[in-house]
């Protein structure tokens, strides 16, 4: 069981968001090298990840959001309205 962190998210959860999206953009060697049918070997690459993060009352000041945020380059904002 996981200790609570800020406003009763687990205290890792900001941790584990930089894990996925790091995750997400990361293509290993091994896939280079399967998915060009050995044509490209030693190569890695790279993926545009897209976040997305639905907000409460258009809330972007939330703990999440702000991580969301500061763990990404850039920010689009839809609303409803």
């Amino acid at each position: 069981k996981r200790p609570p962190g800020r406003e009763a998210f687990p205290g890792d959860v900001f941790y584990l968001h930089s894990r996925l999206l790091e995750r997400a953009a990361r293509v290993n060697e091994e896939y280079v090298e399967r998915f060009t049918n050995g044509e490209v070997k030693g190569k890695t690459g790279s993926l545009t990840a897209l976040p997305i993060i639905e907000t409460q009352a258009g809330d972007v000041s939330a703990f999440v959001p702000t991580n969301v945020i500061s763990i990404t380059d850039g920010q689009i904002f839809l609303q409803t309205e």
